[in-house]
């Protein structure tokens, strides 16, 4: 494993304040076969020979000098800040007021100072760590020998990824030519189990391309570490192969017994119940993080024993003596045989679908990874780089332009991410390009159009039901659907804009006129509320999917789809659904935010749609009671220069941008921000005040991040509504399964469950609410419990469930979500824990905007508050292909600015045929007559809507040009 850690100018852990300079400085020894101390530190890096360090004993004195920014041998300086310290300052709250500690002292920070630089540390496998702590000395060391050669072939490898800026503002990016490192071998963890695993500290110089020292940027050590962590393990088997070990390739299975899509090597004889056995530091930090509702890392600071570790000598007796108690020694690794020559390998199809299975564009990093995995034990390093270069010609893919950056931070040289080759398969352009192609032979149909006449009448009838008039912008939309667009329409609605009311009237007019509406959403939860909102039938996307394809359901000219949610949609699913939906002459109106929280899959069909033949928006925000929520609200959405809305497109905001952006909303959110010291801490502040707080129950909403934060809170209010007597306190504990994971679920009568998956027989779907009202042990085995349904569909709410605990276990504590399931809703209060790393832009006005007329609370440590800014404004829109332009081609992007003039608010017709389409057909032509790679059966259902959408092939109406880009290239990816 590579874990990637920052390093303060005091040498400290960034994140858990540990001094990790000061715990490498502690030189250790082992022994080798002849009982010989053996130092475990060395010089790595081409800037270690650079700086004549290579030959030389790795001190505390040249550590010191180094971590500065100091040549040790001369002691002249190698960057520009060398030898500061940073200032310190006291710590202060949103307030300006002094934080105290525990014992009431003021707190204080040191700001700055030269960045000792990053602990890259490389950790073997358990088994590998089993096998070494198992040997013999002399094989003992031939395995430390195995694993220190491939953790450098996969360092070296990451030192060639590392760049440097130069220039004004650091916009000049170029490569280095080398890195200065100490490695620091360690064979034990704080459990004192066999932890076999090397620190790497990468100090904060570099010697760059046009040989000057300098600092380095480390944005690609982070982007390369997953890459490199499979080199170095690739290398690590095949070293371990060399020396008579057999391996083999296993294929991760959940608690389902489902593959899971992760592939690894493992030493044949040394099973996973020997390994899980000895993998106790891994247990504790997952049941830390699990309970607490905090991060690995987190947890690891919390749970630090001091590393007073025995000698080299009785460590080696403790792990054997530990092992007597399994049947495994060196003989029986011997006997053992590996399943190399056995493995059946996914086919280069079921490989792209991995490759596109979140995302429409990969890069060799991805490539890395995903054949890396598929290939464990079987290839090294060397073998999987020409295994990608024959995927790529063997699949034809296709060249898609680098990430685009913002014209402001355009240097004269740019950054690896922002020139290298990126890549899709055939068929996913293919996908793309059949949206937009639908959209636009489409944009001209008026067979669903409503007479103005009864489109007039809706709106009266509906003002005076109603007792409002409806604004400008409400009536041009409703026009818009009804009357101005084409067999596919576009509904963008800020959150909170009341797309609902819209639906309300656009039904009643379309219904009025003969036609049948029929809501898709992205999950039957959703479907579930559109229904019970709007009236009309509504089903998930995958339903209606399986449903057209399975022909249980046939779609009429006179049916309307509307895809709520739409920007949730991916390409494919979006693409399936307009095939269908042509064929049968019916319309589809997508309706949602684009940048709201992006899809799961690859790609985004609304903004295809939208980019073909546009949209109509609603900006006028009406959930938020306050003024100053609905302004809130309001700013996290991109204005040109006369403050109207515009899209937001990918790669165009620049970090000023950014930065400025998150800097206003932040001022916003000061007074519903909450600070305390820890991510616990936070968790605490959070329960008291939902308790504090006067409305009910159904009025909150509790929103985090992730599965551990969810956790962590809903044993938090679970455990006041047990100290309020609100919630019984007799617990039994049941299995509990979510995704294929399988977890203990304590359960009390009263407690609010949430079904996760749907069951016909109990007739609730992933995302169905119930209190349970009482809890009986089964004759039969588990638990029967009977509860009553909550939902907004009258109904529903109040309907009696009863299930077995052993025959349904997809059930979890529903006090809590996470933010990405709570988009749709809105509540009166709105608790909020902040998580850093996974805030975005989009997170952030979803969370924010789930509140109605309450309060909004945003829950962080004052570090994180600190930092806020940082991700408010943070864009991490899905790519497209078609948006970010096919690789080499002299087409330029046409990118809308914030600052340009904002898009039509009617939908624009058809344009015409580019030549850059014809080139497109030959690429789609090519590649259906190649012939394609084996499939398995499971590959084939998941590629049907291939064969779904070959009738579209025929002539095409226009579609929109294909942009590229031409930046400075350097070369990319080296494996």
């Amino acid at each position: 494993m590579f874990n990637v850690t920052a390093l303060t100018a005091q040498g400290t852990d960034s994140k858990s304040g540990a001094a990790v300079v000061e715990y490498l400085m502690l030189t250790e020894y082992y022994l080798d076969k002849d009982g010989n101390a053996q130092d475990t530190m060395a010089w790595g890096g081409k800037m270690a020979a650079h700086l004549n360090l290579l030959s030389t004993a790795v001190t505390r004195e040249s550590m010191s000098k180094l971590a500065e920014g100091f040549d040790p041998q001369t002691g002249r300086a190698l960057c520009q800040n060398a030898g500061q310290k940073g200032k310190v300052r006291p710590k202060v709250d949103k307030n300006g007021d002094p934080v105290l500690d525990a014992q009431g002292k003021p707190e204080v920070v040191v700001v700055g100072g030269h960045r000792v630089g990053y602990d890259v540390t490389v950790s073997a496998p358990k088994d590998v760590g089993i096998l070494f702590a198992m040997e013999s000395p002399e094989r003992r060391d031939a395995v430390l020998k195995a694993h220190q050669a491939a953790s450098a072939e996969a360092m070296n490898r990451l030192e060639q990824m590392v760049e440097t800026r130069r220039g004004k503002g650091g916009k000049d990016v170029i490569g280095v030519k080398g890195l200065v490192w100490s490695s620091h071998q360690h064979f034990a963890g704080r459990d004192l189990d066999m932890d076999l695993h090397t620190h790497h500290l990468v100090y904060g110089v570099a010697l760059g391309a046009d040989g000057k020292e300098s600092t380095f940027d480390a944005v690609e050590i982070y982007r390369h570490a997953r890459a490199m962590d499979e080199i170095y393990k690739l290398e690590l088997y095949k070293n371990l192969q060399g020396l008579g070990y057999q391996v083999e390739h296993v294929r991760e299975l959940d608690d389902d017994g489902k593959e899971t899509n992760r592939s690894y090597a493992r030493l044949a004889g040394i099973d996973q119940d020997v390994i899980d056995h000895f993998s106790k530091r891994r247990k504790a930090l997952l049941e830390y993080a699990e309970q607490h509702g905090v991060s690995t890392q987190q947890a690891n600071k919390a749970t630090r024993k001091h590393k007073n570790e025995p000698t080299y000598t009785e460590l080696v007796e403790h792990w054997q003596e530990a092992l007597k108690g399994f049947d495994l020694t060196p003989e029986t690794l011997k006997a053992a045989q590996g399943n190399l020559d056995k493995v059946e390998h996914k086919s280069d199809a079921e490989l792209l679908e991995l490759l596109h299975e979140n995302e429409a564009v990969f890069n060799d990093i991805d490539l890395v990874r995903v054949l890396g995995m598929e290939y464990a034990g079987k290839l090294d390093a060397a073998g999987l780089h020409a295994r990608i270069e024959q995927f790529k010609q063997d699949n034809g893919l296709v060249l898609v332009n680098a990430e685009r950056l913002a014209d402001e931070d355009r240097g004269q040289t740019l950054a690896r991410k922002h020139t290298e080759d990126r890549f899709c398969a055939p068929w996913m352009l293919q996908a793309e390009q059949a949206v937009v192609d639908i959209a636009n032979r489409r944009a001209n149909e008026t067979q669903h159009h409503a007479s103005q006449a009864t489109v007039d009448r809706v709106i009266e009838d509906y003002q005076k039901a109603k007792g409002f008039q409806l604004s400008q912008e409400q009536l041009v939309a409703v026009n818009h659907i009804c009357r101005g667009s084409g067999g596919v329409a576009n509904l963008s609605g800020l959150a909170g804009t009341g797309k609902t009311t819209i639906s309300e009237l656009y039904k009643e007019a379309l219904e009025s006129e003969g036609m049948v509406l029929l809501g898709v959403c992205v999950s039957n939860k959703a479907a579930q509320k559109l229904e019970g909102e709007s009236g009309m039938p509504s089903v998930s996307m995958a339903q209606m999917l399986h449903d057209l394809a399975e022909g249980k359901r046939e779609l009429q000219p006179n049916d309307v789809l509307v895809i709520d949610e739409a920007g949730m949609v991916d390409t494919r699913d979006t693409r399936a659904l307009l095939a269908y939906a042509e064929k049968a002459k019916s319309k589809v109106i997508l309706q949602g935010d684009a940048e709201q929280l992006q899809p799961i899959g690859a790609g985004s069909g609304f903004q295809l749609t939208k980019q073909a033949v546009g949209d109509v928006k609603l900006t006028e925000i009406r959930r938020q009671a306050r003024q100053e929520d609905r302004e809130t609200a309001m700013g996290f959405y991109a204005k040109n220069e006369n403050g109207e809305v515009v899209d937001l497109k990918k790669g165009t905001r620049s970090r000023r941008e950014t930065l400025e952006l998150g800097d206003e909303q932040k001022e916003r959110l000061m007074d519903s921000i909450v600070e305390a010291h820890s991510q616990e801490k936070c968790i605490e502040r959070l329960v008291n005040d939902y308790f504090k707080n006067p409305a009910a129950l159904d009025d909150k909403l509790v929103l985090a991040h992730s599965r551990a934060e969810v956790g962590a809170l809903n044993a938090g209010i679970r455990k006041g509504l047990k100290e309020r007597g609100e919630i019984g306190t007799d617990e039994v504990v049941v299995e509990g399964r979510v995704n294929g994971r399988k977890f203990d679920l304590a359960l009390v009568e009263g407690d609010r469950v949430m079904f996760t998956a749907k069951s016909k027989d109990l007739g609730v779907v992933n995302g169905t609410q119930a209190t349970i009202q009482s809890i009986k042990a089964s004759r039969s085995g588990g638990y029967d419990i009977v509860g009553a349904l909550r939902s907004e569909n009258p109904k529903e709410n109040g309907r009696k469930v009863v299930w077995n605990t052993h025959e349904h276990k997809a059930v979890v504590h529903d006090y809590a979500v996470t933010v990405h399931k709570s988009q749709g809703q809105g509540k009166r209060e709105v608790f909020h824990l902040m998580n850093l790393g996974m805030m975005d832009n989009a997170s952030s006005l979803v969370a924010f905007t789930r509140l109605t007329k309450g309060h909004y609370r945003l829950y962080g440590t004052y570090d994180d508050v600190e930092q806020l800014n940082t991700r408010l404004g943070l864009e991490r829109l899905k790519a497209t292909v078609l948006d970010a332009g096919l690789k080499d081609d002299p087409q330029r992007p046409v990118v809308q600015r914030p600052g340009a003039v904002a898009r039509p608010t009617t939908q624009r017709p058809a344009a015409q045929r580019t030549r850059i389409q014809g080139k497109l057909d030959a690429l789609l032509k090519e590649h259906a007559e190649r012939p394609k790679p084996q499939m398995s059966e499971g590959e084939r259902k998941a590629r049907w809507l291939l064969e779904v959408l070959e009738p579209l092939r025929r002539a095409r109406q226009a579609s929109p040009k294909l942009p590229a880009q031409s930046p400075n290239h350097r070369q990319g990816f080296s494996l």
